[in-house]
C-alpha cells in the first residue's frame, strides 16, 4: 500500500513539474521554450563536444619511446650477455604541433558555426510548424461552420414535400460541397495531428497550447539593417581557412622529427662486465621526399575551395537580393489583405443574413467558398514571408531579428 501511494505521488509530481515546465501560450514563448528545453538542444551540445575533442587530440606531444635489446651469444666456450637501452624523446620540427592545433581551431570554428546556424534554422523551421498549427486550427473551425451550415440547408430542403428547380439544383450542389469540405477536413486534421506530433517531440512537452499569431513583419529597409554576426557567407571564409591550415599541416609534415635520448649498454664476458652510456639519435632521412605529394594534394584542395566558396558567396549574394524583393512582393499583398478579425466580422454577418433569409443558399455557398479559399492564400502568404524572413536571417546569421519578430 506504501509502495503504491508513493508512487501515485511521484507520478503526480512528475506530472505538476511538467506541466510548470511547458508554459507555452504563444509563439514567442514556443519559441523561448524549445531554445531552452528542445531535445536537439542537447545534440548539438554533443556535436559541438566532440568538435571540441579536435583540439585535445592535437595538442597530444608524441610519446618517448623506449628500446630495450638483449642478446645471449657463446665465443669459444664463453658466455657473452649484452643489454642495449635506450629512451628517445621526439622533437616535431617544421611547427607541427602549432601547425595541428590551428587546423583544430579552424576545424572547431567551422563545424560549431555550422551547428549554430543549423540549429537556428532547426528551431526557426519548428517556429514556422507552430503557425502552421494555429492556421490549421483556423481552417477547420471554418470548415467544421460550414459543414454545419450546409447540413442544416440540407436537412431543411430534404424537409420539404416539394422541391422548386431552383432548390433541386441548390441541394444537389450543397450536398457536393459539404462532401468536398468533409474530405479537407479529414485532410486539414490529419496534417494538424502530424505537425502536433513534430511540435511535442520539439518541445518535449505532451500537451501545450497552439495559438495562431499575427505576426508584425518589418519593411524591408528595417529588416536591411545591419546585425554584426557570421551566417552562411562567413561559413565558406570559415571552409577556406580550414583548407588553408590543412596545408600548413602538410607543409609542416615536410620535416624530419628527430628522436634523441640517453643511450646505455650493459656486456658481460664472463666474470669480465662492461657498461657504456652515450646519446642515440634517429631521424628520417629526407632522400626520396619531403612530403611533397601531401603539399601538392592540401595546395590544390585549397585552391579548389577557394573556387567553391567564391561561387557559393555569390550565390548567397543573389539570392539574398531575390529573397528581399520576394519578401516585398509579399508583405505588400499581405498588408492589403483583410484581417482575421474582419474576415469574421463579415461571415458572421453573411450567417446573420442567411438565418434571416435575405441571402440565397447559392449566395451562402459562395460565402463559406470565398472565406476558405482566402484563409488558404492569406496562410500560404503568410509562410512565405516567414519562410523567406527565416532563410534571410540565416545567410546574414541574423538571428537577433527573428526573436524580434516572435516578440
Amino acid at each position: 500500500m506504501y509502495l503504491i501511494i508513493t508512487t501515485m505521488l511521484l507520478f503526480f509530481t512528475d506530472y505538476g513539474l511538467a506541466a510548470s515546465n511547458c508554459n507555452i501560450s504563444d509563439i514567442n514563448s514556443f519559441y523561448g521554450h524549445i531554445k531552452r528545453n528542445s531535445p536537439i538542444i542537447s545534440e548539438v551540445k554533443k556535436k559541438k563536444e566532440k568538435n571540441d575533442s579536435e583540439l585535445e587530440l592535437a595538442e597530444q606531444r608524441p610519446n618517448p619511446e623506449l628500446s630495450l635489446e638483449y642478446l645471449k651469444g657463446d665465443e669459444f666456450g664463453l658466455d657473452i650477455n649484452t643489454l642495449s637501452l635506450t629512451a628517445e624523446h621526439t622533437f616535431e620540427y617544421g611547427s607541427k604541433r602549432s601547425k595541428r592545433i590551428e587546423k583544430a581551431n579552424a576545424f572547431r570554428k567551422l563545424n560549431n558555426s555550422q551547428a549554430d546556424l543549423a540549429l537556428y534554422g532547426q528551431l526557426s523551421n519548428y517556429a514556422l510548424v507552430y503557425q502552421k498549427v494555429g492556421q490549421l486550427s483556423i481552417l477547420i473551425k471554418s470548415v467544421k461552420e460550414a459543414i454545419s451550415t450546409f447540413d442544416k440547408i440540407v436537412s431543411k430542403l430534404n424537409s420539404r414535400v416539394r422541391l422548386t428547380p431552383e432548390e433541386t439544383i441548390s441541394l444537389s450542389t450543397i450536398i457536393l460541397a459539404s462532401n468536398e469540405y468533409k474530405s479537407q477536413l479529414s485532410d486539414f486534421e490529419n496534417e494538424k495531428d502530424i505537425l502536433l506530433g513534430k511540435l511535442r517531440f520539439v518541445a518535449n512537452c505532451s500537451d501545450f497550447k497552439v495559438k495562431h499569431t499575427d505576426l508584425k513583419y518589418p519593411e524591408v529597409e528595417t529588416f536591411k539593417e545591419k546585425v554584426e554576426a557570421f551566417g552562411l557567407p562567413e561559413i565558406e571564409d570559415f571552409k577556406v581557412n580550414l583548407a588553408q591550415s590543412e596545408l600548413e599541416v602538410e607543409k609542416s609534415l615536410g620535416y624530419s622529427n628527430i628522436q634523441i635520448g640517453p643511450a646505455l649498454e650493459y656486456e658481460s664476458r664472463g666474470s669480465d662486465e662492461f657498461l657504456s652510456a652515450g646519446i642515440a639519435v634517429s631521424f628520417a632521412f629526407p632522400m626520396f621526399h619531403t612530403n611533397n605529394g601531401g603539399k601538392v594534394q592540401a595546395l590544390k584542395k585549397l585552391q579548389a575551395q577557394k573556387a567553391e566558396s567564391s561561387n557559393n558567396k555569390k550565390m548567397l549574394t543573389i539570392e539574398k537580393s531575390n529573397l528581399y524583393k520576394k519578401y516585398s512582393r509579399s508583405l505588400r499583398t499581405y498588408k492589403n489583405m483583410p484581417s482575421l478579425k474582419e474576415l469574421e466580422r463579415k461571415h458572421v454577418e453573411v450567417e446573420r443574413l442567411y438565418s434571416r433569409g435575405i441571402v440565397s443558399i447559392t449566395m451562402t455557398i459562395e460565402s463559406h467558398r470565398q472565406q476558405i479559399e482566402f484563409l488558404k492564400s492569406r496562410f500560404e502568404t503568410e509562410n512565405d514571408l516567414l519562410t523567406t524572413y527565416v532563410r534571410i536571417s540565416l545567410i546574414e546569421g541574423s538571428i537577433e531579428k527573428f526573436k524580434k519578430l516572435l516578440n
